[in-house]
Formats: structure tokens, sequence, C-alpha cells
């Protein structure tokens, strides 16, 4: 069943693309699979979705001439006394403030088997999460998956006084919430593409 016109209206997106890609080598959001970087692939799944998709990256230049043409590129800023990189919590809190929809659906720029298929699953859970649950977030044996879940507009505040007590930590912050666990049918799509290694999976 496809995502309803209604709640994709209703729905933005954030793509984070802001990690130094240590283990890769090189750019993670530029590698291309079947033709086409991993950054493109994340934003054309999510556009399906929803009707605004934003990259939240430190060098908006570098990704300019790959996104979509539809798609908003949002500048990451450094934390005063801070070096970045900062970690995705910082990138999602400074993108979720640029976004007006009650949630938004946050996904990493290296998921290289997400389809749209799967994302519909997800979207179509937003209805059963309850008034008190800030997040709807994919969960695997070695903890919560950030960036791969819905997050609502509730959680700017609680990132701001997150952060403002010195911490980084997504593990962290989802743990001390009310977060409800999204249901996953296709696991595969949760394949973060990391390494060299990774890269020769695909």
């Amino acid at each position: 069943m496809s995502i309803t016109a209604s709640r994709k209206n209703h729905l933005n997106a954030i793509i984070l693309a802001g990690g130094h890609s240590t283990r890769m080598g090189k750019d993670k959001a530029l590698l291309e699979v079947e033709g086409k970087p991993l950054l493109q692939r994340s934003c054309e799944c999510a556009q399906a979705v929803t009707s605004q998709v934003s990259i939240v990256t430190p060098w908006p230049e570098r990704y300019q001439n790959v996104v979509p043409s539809q798609c908003h590129l949002i500048q990451e800023t450094p934390l005063p006394d801070e070096i970045p990189p900062h970690g995705p919590l910082v990138g999602l809190y400074q993108g979720m403030q640029q976004v007006k929809t009650a949630w938004v659906l946050a996904l990493a720029c290296d998921l290289a088997k997400m389809t749209v298929t799967e994302l519909e699953f997800w979207c179509q859970q937003l209805d059963e999460v309850t008034a008190d649950q800030v997040a709807l977030v994919a969960k695997s044996p070695e903890g919560w998956e950030p960036l791969c879940g819905f997050y609502h507009q509730n959680c700017i505040a609680l990132f701001e006084r997150y952060l403002a007590q010195g911490k980084r930590s997504f593990q962290g912050f989802l743990n001390q919430h009310s977060v409800k666990e999204l249901s996953v049918r296709d696991r595969a799509t949760l394949f973060n593409c990391n390494t060299p290694e990774d890269l020769s999976q695909l």
C-alpha cells in the first residue's frame, strides 16, 4: 500500500551527510552504486514519501550537483568551542529547526539498500505513535538505528537541552525518552556502507 497524498504532504525528510567517512577512506555520500551516488539514492527514496527533502551537511557546495534539484541543502554550522564533527544528533537538531512539519523522517546518506516500499511501510506506522512518544526509530541487536526513523518537532527542545549538557550520544538520547520501536520488514534496508568491505558487498 502506497503512502497517501495527505501523509506525504505533512511529512518532511532530513538526510545527514556530515560524516568524515574515515573508515571508508573517501566520501561515502559520493560513492556510486549501480551508477548513482549514495546520497542521490537516499534523496530519491525520501522524495517518494515526503513533500520536502533537506540535506544537512557542512559541505553544501560539494553535493549541490549530486542531489535532485528539488532538495534543499542546509549548512551544518560548528558548535561554539568545538571541533567538528559533532555527530549526527547535532546535524538533525540543526536541520529540524528549519522544518515545519510535525514529524520528520531522518535518514543517513549511505543506506545503499533502502527502498521506497520499505519507507512506505515505515510511514504507515506513524498513526500508531502515542502522544507521549517523541520518536519512532528502528532498532538492531546493537541498539537504536537513529538515522532510520521519525522524530517529532517536540524533539527540538529536547535536543537543545541534551546538547546544552554537553551530551552528543544519540543512543543516550533515545534511551532516556519515550520512543516507539519502528517495525522493519526488510532488515537489509538498514545496511550502512561504512567500509570498503561493505562497498564490495554491493
